[in-house]
């Protein structure tokens, strides 16, 4: 199967870590051009960095942008930027989001509205700032990396699981009303993928493992897994989904 985004013009948010890095990689393997935008903290410079090296040293076109996904106006700017740099938008992933081991007594009003600002309200700004850009051209895929557990209450707290079920309801919003002007709109929910979250969610290794107890496939996902099911939902082969949370978990959610 061909999927070949030569020519088109990737953002992948949180691009630089994690089930990001892994998209980055991919998107510019099949030949689109990809803006990461990134937190100026040493973890993201760090990844962005690596990032950009392995993208390059294997002839991709790479930029990156340091801009906070909370902030409407840093979402206008790292559109426009990657509109004038590379003559448009035609596919969004947003990846960038994180979580924290809080049970409601200690969910705090101020951790509740950190982990809804980034994990769903900076999906928005950025989709809503990528979105015109697209209409404008009459095409575009929007992809959102939600979580499985948006459905089972896992991920860390309730503002998480709270924040991803946001996802999910926009995407079918959205798909509504995007989908008409040439954008498809869809999520991927993973669950239990082998990356910095999940170790810092559970830093024994040995108690990790036991997790994989709970995946009929028998192992962790890996931010590949996520990245091979974007590449295919940003190409044309994909033109007829839309509207979908896709899970991706190894037959955990439902087992």
């Amino acid at each position: 199967m061909n999927l070949d985004l030569k020519g088109k013009t990737a953002i992948v948010t949180g691009g630089g870590c994690g089930i990001g890095a892994a998209i980055s990689v991919l998107l510019a393997e099949s030949g689109a051009n990809v803006m990461i935008d990134y937190l100026p903290i040493e973890k993201d410079i760090a990844g962005v960095a690596k990032v950009t090296k392995e993208i390059t040293d294997n002839k991709g076109v790479v930029a990156s942008y340091a801009g906070d996904i909370t902030s409407p106006e840093a979402m206008e700017a790292l559109c426009s930027k990657t509109a004038d740099l590379f003559g448009g938008i035609d596919i969004l992933v947003n990846s960038a989001g994180y979580t924290r081991q809080l049970d409601i007594e200690n969910l705090s009003a101020e951790a509740w509205q950190s982990l809804i600002a980034v994990n769903l309200s900076g999906a928005y700004y950025v989709t809503r700032s990528a979105s015109r850009y697209m209409v404008s051209r009459g095409a575009g895929r929007i992809i959102f990396i939600g979580s499985a557990g948006s459905i089972t209450g896992g991920g860390g707290s309730a503002a998480y699981s709270a924040a991803k079920g946001g996802i999910n309801g926009m995407v079918r919003a959205l798909s509504k009303e995007l989908a008409p002007q040439g954008i498809t709109v869809n999520a991927i929910l993973p669950a239990l993928i082998e990356t910095d979250l999940l170790r810092d969610r559970e830093p024994d290794p040995m108690k990790r493992n036991k997790f994989i107890e709970r995946i009929p496939i028998g192992r962790f996902g890996t931010p590949e897994d996520v990245g091979n099911l974007v590449v295919f939902l940003a190409s044309e082969k994909a033109g007829f989904i839309c509207g979908q949370n896709i899970i991706i978990d190894g037959g955990s959610t439902y087992k």
